[in-house]
């Protein structure tokens, strides 16, 4: 017999990870481990023999008194969650013989099964100091050790899970059961942690931390403001915590963009992931995280030398200067996401524009930028902002070359200023890296855009007639 949800109605892996105290410690723990997933050294694909042995040896790194509060707590929390009716039918029985084999972790079912009928043994599991062996082979195979064929295939068998198919094929008495009160809820995601909302629910697949934030949004704020502080090692990791910061208390928006949606819109756009771990999302969490993130960011910042730190005298107030000026500015930001949240949908193009453009020219009230460092991040703002606008209004945002319009727009306003009497603004080797580095990207975004710049032909037939293009009767 089964034990995970079949002679218990829990996963008995979650269970022990959901009871780890601190939550907050465990939740960190088995969210990191879950991003970086070192099993995979040892296994790829799916399932993962080796993902909850990992998972379970991670949590008692940081917490090694969990098994010794798990073995106190299950001897209420096994009767309480055991499946009634099967364990009177068993109690019923009189021949002996009936054994648990279980995937799931000796360390962590064996007080459990102690709580639920101590005359229940135990004869097959996985364990702290075996890891995945059973897993690898099987049921089926380490009970043929203990039994051998015929006996195995004279035997019962109850479980739930097609993980056991092996036990099932060789039994010539399987139940394959699902029990209506049995279900499994994953440990460690609440509360999430920063960015795993973004990455899992808002933007499935997108991978946007790697690809927009540090790929698109650093690499701007860094050419806007670090190049030309006078300490740029410590302007760019001070650059970096402050991005962090905001966008953790940037995912609260998202989390309301869902939320609002279900709620109001009559097409709502919410990913699945949404009903299992939008509930886990708490926006206190994320708001208490982002401002003491950004502390730390202050205090970097005040080092290389904010123009805000400049105007006071102390050290202190310096730090708490900073400080209250970027938790203004995000504050100011989720206002303007609140806006866009609750307008009609094509209203919401112009509290975009703010979000677009704010989330880099926005770290101004921290850095001092220049002119063409303030060019550079409106221009950056308007070429994400304008996909936006064409989606609001029916078309195909994904499809706009969001680089190219960059450097085109930074170029239209470059030339602005110059025949406006500054092009000395331009003379500058920070500009000289911002028109490098747009230009690069807008080349790449060239490379794919080039054949819409090719002249319209005509077709054979068209032409013989002397008819004109379609795109040009149009126009």
């Amino acid at each position: 017999m089964d034990f995970d949800e079949t002679l218990w109605l829990r996963n008995s892996t979650e269970e022990f990870l959901n009871s780890v105290r601190p939550r907050f410690l465990a939740a960190v723990v088995l969210q990191l481990i879950g991003v970086l997933k070192p099993w995979r050294v040892f296994q790829r694909g799916t399932p993962n023999h080796y993902r909850d042995w990992f998972r379970i040896l991670a949590v008692l790194a940081v917490a090694p008194w969990s098994l010794w509060a798990w073995r106190r707590k299950a001897a209420t929390l096994g009767p309480r969650l055991v499946n009634r009716p099967l364990l009177e039918a068993i109690q019923r029985r009189p021949e002996p013989g009936l054994v648990v084999v279980s995937l799931g972790f000796r360390e962590i079912i064996s007080p459990l099964l102690a709580a639920i009928e101590p005359r229940l043994h135990l004869r097959e599991s996985s364990s702290l100091r075996s890891g995945a062996r059973l897993r690898i082979e099987g049921k089926a195979g380490a009970l043929r050790r203990h039994y051998g064929d015929e006996k195995l295939r004279r035997a019962l068998v109850i479980t739930d899970s097609e993980d056991d198919r092996d036990l099932l094929d060789a039994s010539a008495k399987p139940f394959l059961i699902r029990w209506p009160d049995a279900h499994s809820e994953r440990a460690g995601l609440k509360p999430l942690m920063p960015f795993v909302y973004l990455e899992r629910v808002k933007r499935p697949g997108d991978n946007y931390l790697r690809n927009v934030i540090v790929g698109h949004d650093l690499p701007v704020l860094l050419l806007a403001y670090a190049v030309v502080s006078p300490q740029p090692l410590i302007a760019t990791v001070a650059i970096l915590l402050f991005l962090l910061a905001f966008f953790t208390a940037y995912e609260t928006g998202y989390h309301e963009n869902d939320r609002l949606g279900l709620l109001l819109e009559h097409k709502p756009k919410v990913s699945d992931t949404f009903h299992t771990l939008g509930q886990n999302f708490s926006p206190t969490f994320a708001w208490s995280l982002a401002i003491l993130m950004a502390g730390v960011a202050s205090l970097v910042a005040v080092r290389s030398n904010s123009w805000i730190a400049e105007l006071f005298g102390s050290a202190a107030t310096d730090l708490l200067a900073v400080w209250a000026a970027f938790v203004f500015f995000m504050l100011l930001m989720r206002v303007l996401f609140r806006w866009m949240n609750v307008v009609q949908p094509q209203g919401r193009i112009i509290p975009m524009l703010g979000l677009q453009v704010g989330r880099v020219l926005g770290f101004a009230i921290i850095f001092q930028p220049t002119i063409v460092g303030s060019l550079f991040c409106v221009a950056y703002g308007l070429s994400k902002w304008l996909p936006y606008v064409i989606y609001r209004f029916g078309g195909k945002g994904r499809d706009v070359p969001n680089h190219l319009n960059c450097l085109l727009l930074l170029t239209l306003f470059a030339g602005a200023v110059a025949i406006g009497g500054n092009p000395e603004a331009f003379y500058t080797w920070q500009s000289g890296l911002i028109f490098a580095y747009a230009s690069a990207r807008g080349t790449k975004n060239l490379g794919k855009f080039s054949s819409s710049l090719m002249p319209l032909t005509y077709p054979a037939k068209a032409a013989e007639a002397g008819a004109t293009p379609v795109a040009d009767r149009s126009s």
